[in-house]
C-alpha cells in the first residue's frame, strides 16, 4: 500500500491487535481501537491506567506491535507497525476521535460521559509493514 491508500485503510474503524512483551510467557495480545496520525505516522491506543499491558510497558522496554487487518475470502490487506510508546494521560481529543470513528451516535454520549479509559499510548512506528494477500 501506498501511504495515500495506508491513511484511507487506517481510518476505518478496524480493530487492531496491540502485542507488548510478556517476560517469561508468550507476548500479551489484545484487541484494541487505535487512532492513526498520518502526519508523523503516529498511533494512538486508549487504555486504562490500571490494565496489564500498561504495566508490561511501565516494566519493560516501552516497544510494542500492533497489527491492522481486514480478511475477505482468500484476500487480506494488513498494516504491521512495530514501535516504541510512551504512556501518557487520556487526551480528549483522543477519546472524541475514538467514540467519533467506532460508536454510532446514539452510542456516543453514555460512552462520554464514562468511558473505561484513562490514559493512552503515543507510538512511534520504527517500523510499518503493508501488504495484501491474495
Amino acid at each position: 500500500m501506498d501511504d495515500k491508500e495506508m491513511a484511507e485503510f487506517l481510518a476505518q474503524p478496524l480493530v487492531a491487535v496491540f502485542a507488548i512483551d510478556d517476560p517469561g510467557w508468550s507476548p500479551h495480545v489484545t484487541p484494541v481501537w487505535f487512532h492513526h496520525l498520518p502526519d508523523g505516522n503516529r498511533f494512538q491506543v486508549m487504555t486504562p491506567a490500571k490494565s496489564k499491558k500498561t504495566r508490561l510497558h511501565r516494566t519493560g522496554t516501552g516497544e510494542l506491535s500492533l497489527s491492522i487487518q481486514t480478511a475477505d475470502g482468500p484476500t487480506a490487506r494488513y498494516v504491521n507497525v512495530q514501535g516504541v510508546a510512551r504512556f501518557l494521560p487520556l487526551d480528549p481529543a483522543l477519546l472524541q476521535a475514538m467514540v467519533t470513528k467506532y460508536l454510532p451516535p446514539e452510542a456516543r454520549a453514555a460512552y462520554l460521559a464514562n468511558p473505561p479509559e484513562d490514559s493512552m499510548f503515543d507510538i512511534t512506528p520504527r517500523r510499518i509493514t503493508t501488504g495484501v494477500i491474495g
